[in-house]
């Protein structure tokens, strides 16, 4: 599986046969032609889903380039690496929040087609994208497909990371389809929990 992006390594559309809705690691060191190439293909709506931090340590070039919508909507406590693989689905859960309603509010709306993206492209960017194939009518089969090609492009990157980081798991990591298939079986289980009762006095 290759990148849409030479300069990226897990840029693709989410879609099969449309560019509505682009994923990806960051792109922080696009060409001039990439550039061209992105309003071309009208992916004019850029969503950022880091912290402040990390967009200051490798910013993108697009919030500064003319004919882009640029959009900082940080992922809620999504730039902690889990302590075990079974943390990972818990992880992925605990980003579902109001501010992923915004995140996909802002993506079904946009005027343009979206480029969206964190640092690797897989965990804050994943949990994005099977929300939004959720509500594109996907099941968990096309789900987890989607979200384990992440582990087809950034494999080789991310064994030089543990290898460089003894302190890192491999396993926690690299996408595992039981940590999408966890992460939506929890998901399903909290939607399905009766809401809580008002309990305020007047």
């Amino acid at each position: 599986m290759s990148s849409l992006l030479r300069s990226t390594q897990n840029t693709r559309s989410l879609l099969p046969d449309s560019l509505r809705y682009v994923r990806s690691d960051v792109p922080a060191h696009l060409t001039g032609e990439e550039i061209r190439w992105l309003l071309e293909q009208d992916i004019r709506w850029i969503i950022d889903l880091r912290q402040e931090e990390e967009r200051r340590e490798k910013p993108c070039p697009l919030a500064a380039s003319p004919g882009f919508f640029y959009h900082c909507l940080p992922v809620s406590g999504g730039n902690a690496v889990p302590a075990s693989p079974e943390q990972v689905p818990l992880s992925y859960l605990a980003m579902v929040d109001e501010q992923m309603q915004r995140i996909l509010d802002s993506i079904l709306s946009s005027p343009h087609n979206v480029l969206y993206f964190c640092n690797a492209g897989k965990d804050r960017t994943g949990v994005v994208s099977a929300l939004l194939l959720q509500k594109l009518g996907f099941g968990t089969e096309a789900i987890v497909a989607d979200y384990m090609r992440s582990g087809e492009n950034l494999r080789e990157s991310l064994q030089a990371y543990a290898a460089a980081h003894p302190q890192a798991d491999l396993r926690v990591i690299t996408p595992c389809p039981d940590y999408m298939t966890d992460f939506l079986r929890l998901l399903q289980r909290r939607q399905s929990l009766p809401a809580p009762e008002n309990t305020k006095k007047s």
